[in-house]
Formats: structure tokens, C-alpha cells, sequence
């Protein structure tokens, strides 16, 4: 009988979707009713709207399941359910990728909760600086860490981002 050696260091488990990787969309399809296309593309370019629409469009895109409701994360990978993600947008504010109950007036930043969060998942950054031109990049929560370790990534490093 033939034995083969596995070795044990093999993560079986590789996620669905391409990380570190840039992607550029033209969403071309995006009005609502008599509303202008200027007008469309101000509401668009509010990630709070944003985040609604981008999440389901992702999860028609690419190899993911969308999780409704406000949970600990938006996606789990469609071949391996245990891998998790987290769609956080890119704005001309910047993109904040820490837990959203750390953001806002009166909220703390909690940087060992986010540093164990964040080891674990898989970020969906979505860029909606140029809607309707969009990037699309998917980096592990461990990666970011070591580049933006406070969880923010400032507008000046945009392109920076993106491009590499």
C-alpha cells in the first residue's frame, strides 16, 4: 500500500476569494426612480447608504454569503462557512475597519477586542470614493493590523492601498 506524506502545515481551508488583490468595477446601474445621476451618486458616496447595497452586490460577485442584521461580521465564505468577513467602505473620510459599536460619539476603541476581532476575519474593503467606480480589495484582519495597527486607514493612503 502507498502511503502519501500530508504536510501539516497546509491550511485546507484557503478562502474563496482572491486576497490582497485590487478589483475595479463601473457600477452601471445604480438610480432610483427621477432622481439625477448626480444626485444618485451623492447618496452613494454616504457609506451608511452605501453599505446596503454593496453588501448584497459583493455577495452576487463573489463567493460569499451574506449575513443579515447587524451581526459581527457581513459574509461567511461560501465553500468554508468558518471563514468570515467583514465589508468596510472606503469614503473620502477614510475607512475605519474596527467594530462599528467602537465608532461614533461616546463610543470607546477597545484595541484588545479589535486586535482579537480582526485576527480573525477577512476585510472586504470597498472603495466608493469615485462611484460609481468602485475597488475591491479582501485582506486578512492580521495584515491591515500591521500596516493601520489602530484600525483606521486615512484618505492619503488611498491609492497607496489599492494600488499595491
Amino acid at each position: 500500500m502507498t502511503q502519501f506524506y500530508i504536510p501539516m502545515n497546509i491550511d485546507k481551508t484557503e478562502p474563496s476569494v482572491v486576497l490582497d488583490q485590487t478589483f475595479d468595477f463601473t457600477i452601471s446601474n445604480y438610480g432610483f426612480g427621477d432622481l439625477s445621476d448626480d444626485r444618485c451618486i451623492e447618496i452613494y458616496k454616504d457609506g451608511r447608504v452605501f453599505s446596503h447595497f454593496i453588501e448584497r452586490w459583493l455577495e452576487e460577485m463573489f463567493e460569499l454569503v451574506h449575513v443579515k442584521g447587524c451581526k459581527q461580521y457581513d459574509f461567511h465564505d461560501k465553500a468554508h462557512p468558518h471563514i468570515l468577513y467583514d465589508e468596510k467602505t472606503f469614503t473620502h473620510n477614510g475607512c475605519k475597519y474596527c467594530p462599528s459599536n467602537m465608532l461614533g460619539q461616546g463610543r470607546v476603541f477597545n484595541k484588545e477586542v479589535f486586535e482579537e476581532k480582526s485576527k480573525k476575519m477577512i476585510f472586504c474593503i470597498v472603495s466608493n470614493v469615485n462611484f460609481p467606480h468602485i475597488r475591491v480589495k479582501f485582506v486578512k484582519g492580521e495584515v491591515l493590523m500591521q500596516k493601520y495597527p489602530l484600525g483606521v486607514i486615512g484618505i492619503k493612503h488611498h491609492d497607496e492601498f489599492f494600488d499595491v
